[in-house]
């Protein structure tokens, strides 16, 4: 569904018929210009190796990035921000600190990726953020020195909102080289029913002679809504993963595994310390085996008091697991001195998998010609990351039939969609940190990314950069979910995108929530700079959210407006919430247009903290926003 052309002069409407989206299958092709490109290094790294920085110490600074720097940090932390937001902290090797690595107090949508973290107290320290936004993702980590209370890999102190992140980290402690105390910590924090702290995809091996330090710990003294999942740990200390208090943690799809030494004690425990017992939570699906320091198998534990999790019964103790869960090199040999992410590109017919799993596919470089240069189909446990795809009068990567599909950092380009993930019942799908450049359309495709009929939990779209330049594209909506349902628990993730350029269509714009139904999706901190006819819009559904995004746009032939509430499909969208965002969008008419909530639509929660001409411009998102 779509947007009509709405003429709207402050608090008129004149609504014409909707223009509707149909459900989108492979095969649609289309003539387009075939734009050469040859196996290359990533562009995205500009620098062959780290140049030498002494350490960085900001406050208030806003929309920067921190990259290709080795910092010392010596007796003060390597990177240290106070009171920052928008910044991104990425390729960068920091250590040899009798303090923290990177040091954040009081910041929102701060990501920290990529980056080589070694000899330092604790490796990412977060302190007294509510704003949310904090990510960190994809860095590796060796020889946490501590001692306690640090010694973290990453530590959550006082965290809270919405889209925070500790997820796909690679970290490990040597013996008798660091002295770490709990590998990741969240600490009195909060994260939201529709956006919980999510610790996903870790792997972690190492831990010791501490005796109360161990693996993941989720609500230390407190907190809420925190989940982990689908990590891997390996001799992580004293205990595997724990929850030490709180409402709403969930500990799901984990392998934890122990041999016997001095300190080691438990695999997995409930144990509300110091606070009252820890209520709603979860631990289900982890295979855990855990040797204690009496030589005894010891896999789990529920203090007296404590309620069983939901759940419980869907564990394997006794897991037939050992050491090589993980692989023998966690932390990338080299990593100290090149950047983590310098991927070089090979050329590669295209890809058309059915029935695989547990694969990676990376480095390639693929021209789809009029397929898609990626189809997946009844695939799972995949990994599809750092690959140049594209012209295609296909799609880029298709997925059908697919669950537990991770695309990241691929560029993809001159294609008719960037990723159309359709008829998925078991979730997991992420689509996050990927760049997308000129999509050829024509509709019902253009999209960077579209969920058709994706349901469950854990799916998202989050922190991608995607550009159409008018002239050289054809795009529809830049994100849109049809026909999608997330859970109450694990919403549907429309996160930190970065979004710019759209049109000529009259329909197609930025990012749809809720087109055709659907329930449970968010659309948070994302930035979208004339994006199209529309900014943002609620078409249908239940339970859905856009929230703290920024909307500008210039007027252009086919503008209308920045935000629309709208259930298309027949019957008025239900719970919604469209709060905390900024829009100051011009129609075609040169009338500043910002709004509009559809006659027979409640008005959405959080309605007046939105900020209607606001004062933006096409300067909230970059000059470059494309890096290949």
């Amino acid at each position: 569904m779509k947007a009509p052309l709405l003429f709207i002069a402050m608090v008129c409407a004149v609504a014409i018929s909707s223009c509707s989206k149909t459900e989108i299958k492979p095969g649609t092709t289309t003539s387009l210009t075939h734009v050469n490109f040859t196996s290359t290094k990533l562009a995205a790294v500009p620098y062959a190796s780290y140049a030498a920085s002494s350490p960085i110490n900001l406050t208030g600074s806003h929309d920067i990035t921190i990259s290709g720097k080795s910092i010392t940090g010596g007796t003060v932390p390597a990177i240290t921000l106070k009171n920052c937001y928008n910044v991104h902290i990425t390729q960068n090797s920091l250590g040899n600190s009798t303090n923290i690595g990177i040091y954040l107090i009081n910041c929102k949508n701060i990501t920290v990726d990529y980056n080589y973290i070694t000899n330092v107290s604790t490796g990412v320290d977060v302190e007294n953020s509510p704003g949310g936004g904090i990510i960190i993702n994809y860095n590796q980590f060796l020889n946490m020195k501590g001692p306690s209370p640090r010694g973290q890999l990453v530590l959550f102190n006082t965290v809270g909102g919405a889209n925070n992140s500790i997820s796909y980290n690679k970290g490990e402690n040597i013996a008798g080289q660091s002295t770490p105390e709990d590998a990741i910590n969240v600490y009195m924090s909060k994260g939201t029913a529709l956006s919980p702290i999510k610790i996903v995809g870790n792997w972690i091996r190492g831990g010791g002679p501490s005796t109360t330090g161990g693996g993941i710990l989720l609500g230390n003294m407190g907190g809420a809504y925190q989940v982990a999942s689908n990590n891997i740990l390996v001799n992580p200390g004293q205990y595997g993963m724990a929850i030490g208090g709180g409402n709403h943690m969930s500990i799901t799809n984990n392998s934890i595994y122990a041999a016997a030494q001095s300190f080691t004690n438990v695999g997995i425990y409930i144990w509300g310390q110091g606070v009252p017992p820890a209520t709603y939570t979860t631990v289900s699906g982890n295979k855990v085996k855990f040797i204690n320091n009496a030589n005894a198998e010891n896999d789990s534990w529920v203090a007296p008091g404590e309620a069983t999790p939901a759940g419980w019964s869907t564990n394997t103790w006794g897991a037939n697991i050992d050491a090589s869960i993980l692989p023998a090199v966690v932390v990338s040999q080299g990593a100290a001195t090149m950047p983590i992410d310098n991927t070089t590109y090979v050329t590669s017919g295209v890809i058309n998998l059915n029935g695989s799993h547990d694969i990676t596919i990376s480095g390639k470089s693929i021209n789809g010609g009029s397929v898609a240069a990626i189809t997946l189909t009844n695939c799972y446990n995949m990994h599809i990351t750092k690959n140049m795809l594209g012209n295609s009068s296909n799609v880029g990567i298709y997925l059908y039939n697919c669950y537990n599909i991770t695309i990241d950092y691929n560029c993809i380009t001159n294609v008719s969609a960037g990723v159309l993930a359709a008829d998925i019942t078991n979730g997991g799908i992420i689509v996050n940190n990927n760049q997308f450049k000129n999509m050829v359309g024509p509709m019902p495709h253009g999209q960077f990314v579209q969920f058709d009929n994706v349901s469950g939990a854990n799916n998202s779209i989050s922190y991608n950069r995607g550009e159409n330049v008018f002239g050289q594209s054809n795009p529809e909506d830049a994100i849109n979910l049809y026909k999608s349902n997330g859970t109450a628990s694990s919403p549907i993730q429309v996160a930190g995108n970065w979004i710019r350029g759209g049109g000529p269509s009259s329909s197609g714009g930025g990012i749809m929530l809720g087109d055709n139904g659907g329930s449970y999706q968010v659309a948070s901190n994302n930035i979208l700079v004339n994006p199209g006819q529309y900014g943002m819009a609620i078409a249908g559904g239940d339970n859905i959210s856009i929230t703290n995004n920024t909307t500008y746009a210039v007027t252009q032939s086919f503008t209308n407006i920045g935000v629309y509430v709208w259930g298309q499909s027949g019957s008025p969208c239900t719970n919604t919430t469209v709060s905390g965002n900024q829009v100051k969008f011009f129609n075609k008419s040169n009338i500043e247009n910002d709004a509009w909530v559809a006659g027979g639509e409640a008005t959405p929660s959080g309605w007046s903290t939105n900020t209607f001409g606001a004062n933006i411009d096409a300067s909230i998102l970059p000059t470059v926003l494309i890096s290949f």
